[in-house]
């Protein structure tokens, strides 16, 4: 504990138990409300209101304020060294790949991935932490949220039909390539369809998992909030049409309310099994082409290379990995590597020559094994933390982020996108936050959970 001196009290009480209250700036105020709606962002917002956050922490060293070791602070600070290794492990990769191409620029994509794989976003979810303790209530007001989400849901919707793009311009207009079946697959004010619907898979789900902690613990009037926040952002994830993050976002809503609503199982398992059948029934007498992107899936005319061209990427970045098996293409070689071995296996006249939409393919493809294995430490250091939360606190949020970041690394490389990455710690970061409240709640006497600030 830190040792401190404060006028008008008597040495004799101990530090922690005195009354801190630090009052929160509106400029900190206005800061975490951005930081919440960058969620759904392009990446220029979300790097300014993350660095001016994490900024305002760093800058006054507002992390001597904070009892690590207690509490919330401490299941943090255990997922900080987890990472400090997957950093060291991207650190060496870097200087290996350097050493053998005698370049030293091959260590600025290693870098880069240092810093998307948690560098600023921890940075920035200590500040989130900091901030709420100095706040009974949560710093998010749900109702503001819940505006925000409204006004992007009419956006959306307008850009579904007419196909507007406002961020590239007023007058600006989305390309051919995502009109599908008479409507435009729509991105929000992000740059693709899967970054949004990644995005707003990680969202729905923190936000539903918040509701369903709130009910549980007595308070309806909020948990309803939280719900119909959640039934916002899951009808914007279905604007998408991105097929898998709505299948996954689904299926484990329905299991975490399985798990929280036993007086319910029944009747979910049941609307579950309904679903499968209507499903089955829709595959077999509804006409392919009217189901629109969902209809590709299961027509048998076209090969399944085409209906599923990630089945080609798979195999490329698969080859791509027994090539170099340890160190893989390296980060800055791969684009290249990757078109020639495209063109070897025969795939000259293939339009999309992508990466591998398979983190955990790309990472061996062009990491090789040692980044491999970082990956896994950065998913055993999430699901660790998850663990505990589930366990000491009975909040899915963070579970849930875990098992949609695992099913979500199946077809996409989301732990390479900024987007997504700033997502998964922000969203881990508010879920934190809220437990904060919960241990503010239960203390004795009023105040904070911070080491006492400067009188």
């Amino acid at each position: 504990m830190t040792k401190s001196v404060h006028i008008g009290v008597s040495p004799s009480v101990r530090v922690e138990n005195q009354i801190i209250d630090k009052k929160a700036s509106k400029w900190e105020s206005v800061l975490l409300y951005l930081v919440i709606f960058a969620l759904l962002l392009p990446t220029a917002a979300q790097s300014l209101v993350g660095g001016l956050l994490g900024l305002s922490f760093l800058i006054p060293r507002s992390w001597r304020y904070i009892r690590w070791s207690e509490g919330v602070p401490e299941s943090f600070i255990k997922l900080l060294k987890t990472l400090f290794i997957v950093w060291g492990l991207l650190l060496l990769a870097s200087v290996l790949q350097s050493a053998l191409a005698m370049d030293l620029g091959q260590m600025k994509p290693y870098l880069k991935l240092i810093g998307k794989q948690g560098v600023w976003g921890t940075i920035v979810i200590a500040s989130m932490l900091f901030a709420q303790m100095k706040r009974r209530e949560s710093f998010l007001n749900p109702r503001i949220f819940l505006l925000y989400t409204l006004i992007l849901i009419l956006y959306s919707v307008l850009q579904r039909y007419l196909g507007i793009d406002w961020v590239h311009g007023i007058h600006a207009k989305l390309g051919e390539n995502r009109l599908a079946y008479g409507v435009y697959r729509v991105s929000g004010w992000m740059d693709h369809p899967l970054t949004f619907s990644f995005n707003l898979m990680l969202v729905s789900l923190t936000t539903f998992a918040h509701a369903l902690w709130l009910q549980k613990r007595g308070e309806l009037k909020s948990s309803r909030i939280w719900f119909a926040q959640t039934l916002l952002l899951l009808f914007l994830l279905l604007l998408t049409d991105s097929r898998f993050p709505i299948a996954l976002t689904i299926f484990l809503m329905v299991a975490a309310s399985a798990w929280d609503l036993p007086k319910l199982r029944k009747f979910l398992y049941g609307g579950l099994g309904f679903g499968l059948v209507a499903i089955i029934g829709i595959v077999f007498f509804v006409p392919h082409e009217s189901l629109g992107r969902w209809g590709e899936f299961f027509d048998s005319n076209v090969a399944l290379e085409q209906r599923f061209d990630r089945v080609i990427f798979w195999k490329i970045n698969w080859q791509l990995f027994l090539q170099s098996p340890w160190l893989g293409t390296g980060l800055l070689s791969y684009d290249g590597r990757l078109l020639d071995t495209y063109l070897q296996a025969g795939y000259t006249s293939l339009e999309r020559k992508y990466n591998a939409h398979n983190i955990y393919l790309q990472t061996l493809a062009d990491g090789g094994l040692l980044l491999e294995m970082g990956l896994a430490l950065l998913l055993a250091a999430v699901g660790r933390l998850a663990f505990v939360v589930n366990k000491k606190h009975h909040h899915r949020a963070i579970p849930l982020i875990f098992l949609a970041t695992l099913g979500g690394g199946l077809v996409q490389n989301h732990l390479r996108d900024t987007e997504y990455l700033y997502a998964l710690w922000i969203c881990i970061g508010l879920s934190l936050s809220w437990l904060i409240v919960q241990g503010n709640e239960n203390e004795s006497r009023p105040g904070s959970q911070l080491q006492d600030l400067q009188p």
